[in-house]
């Protein structure tokens, strides 16, 4: 009786949780929130709302999630970032890292899920990349870089990270680097003179010996006072752990990049992109953001968001993490209608 019992409350338990693998970001009634959703985009729940948070990034074992936030002021604008942990249902959120001296944005865990690897933005104007553990929240300083997006390989031997542009510079890069911070060197060749190419948001995939990015290539011009990215077209990319064999993805190159991952275990990409116009200038609202499926061998796109709402900032974790409990969240009712095709429109 007590087996009959038991199996009863574990089938009720499971009846109330949803197995959530993607985590993103969106805006909805002008307010931006974090939010999973099944594989398939069904399921969504909002985890938290009305702050800002972003650039979330599950742990292996799916029982947390790592962002960034920022310190805002109504009427001045983001006051600094710091890092922050929550549990996978959006409780038990506490801050990491302190505003003080620097802003902590993009986080990610090691593989082991002991630390947390980050990129810093000191008041001094200087860059890091740094490590937290999370056990005693010791913080070190690995490498003095212009770093976005750091990650370390699944192995942990290697830290993969991208840069932007700062003070004129003609582009971004891909660049790699040992997990402590030596022979740092880049994945890509520099773009020939007079091109301007910006390649973002590097994902090794599960087995590491694969990278996905995001590359936009543009132009500068001067509108009024100020100079802006003219964008000619914008690409998602898959090459091996040295830079080479590069594939390019069959995704129109009028699709602006916000987010990807690697999903199905490496079978599949999730993108994050909006549809702009090429050679001219484009005033993009986030909400025009939406969230795909791209499965590599077939090249079928499926769109997994709803059209009035979207996301941003995707992060996938594999089939084994645990479930995620509504825990009195707020559910959110998005069309059940999909997008299944070979090209976005």
């Amino acid at each position: 009786m007590r087996t009959l019992i038991t199996s009863l409350c574990f089938i009720l338990l499971l009846s109330t949780v949803s197995t959530a693998k993607i985590v993103f970001k969106s805006i909805d009634e002008g307010f931006t929130g974090m939010y999973v959703m099944d594989d398939d985009g069904s399921k969504v729940k909002l985890l938290i709302g009305k702050s800002v948070p972003g650039n979330p990034r599950w742990s292996p074992d799916g029982r947390q999630i790592v962002f960034d936030n920022y310190n805002f002021d109504i009427k001045v604008g983001p006051q600094g970032s710091y890092i922050s942990i929550m549990n996978a249902d959006g409780t038990n959120i506490r801050q990491l890292t302190k505003t003080d001296n620097e802003s902590a944005n993009y986080p990610s865990f090691s593989p082991d899920g002991k630390q947390i690897l980050y990129s810093t933005s000191h008041k001094d104007k200087q860059r890091s990349i740094n490590t937290l553990d999370l056990d005693n929240g010791e913080i070190k300083e690995i490498a003095h870089v212009k770093a976005s997006s750091p990650n370390w390989s699944p192995d942990g031997k290697q830290i993969l990270y991208s840069t932007h542009p700062f003070g004129g510079d003609t582009g971004g890069n891909i660049w790699i680097m040992d997990a402590d911070g030596n022979n740092v060197r880049k994945l890509l060749p520099d773009p020939e003179d007079g091109q301007r190419i910006l390649r973002t948001i590097p994902r090794w995939s599960p087995d590491g010996k694969q990278i996905l990015y995001a590359q936009s290539e543009y132009e500068l011009q001067q509108v009024g006072k100020i100079v802006v990215e003219i964008h000619k077209a914008h690409r998602y990319m898959i090459c091996n752990q040295n830079g080479e064999n590069i594939l390019e993805l069959d995704v129109p190159k009028n699709w602006k990049p916000m987010g990807v991952d690697w999903m199905d275990d490496g079978e599949s990409v999730v993108i994050s992109m909006r549809e702009i116009e090429l050679n001219k200038l484009n005033f993009v609202e986030l909400l025009d953001y939406h969230i795909y499926k791209y499965h590599i061998a077939t090249e079928k796109l499926t769109e997994l968001t709803n059209p009035e709402v979207g996301g941003y900032e995707v992060d996938w974790v594999s089939g084994d993490a645990l479930s995620v409990s509504p825990n009195n969240k707020i559910p959110t009712s998005w069309a059940k209608i999909k997008l299944v095709s070979t090209k976005p429109h």
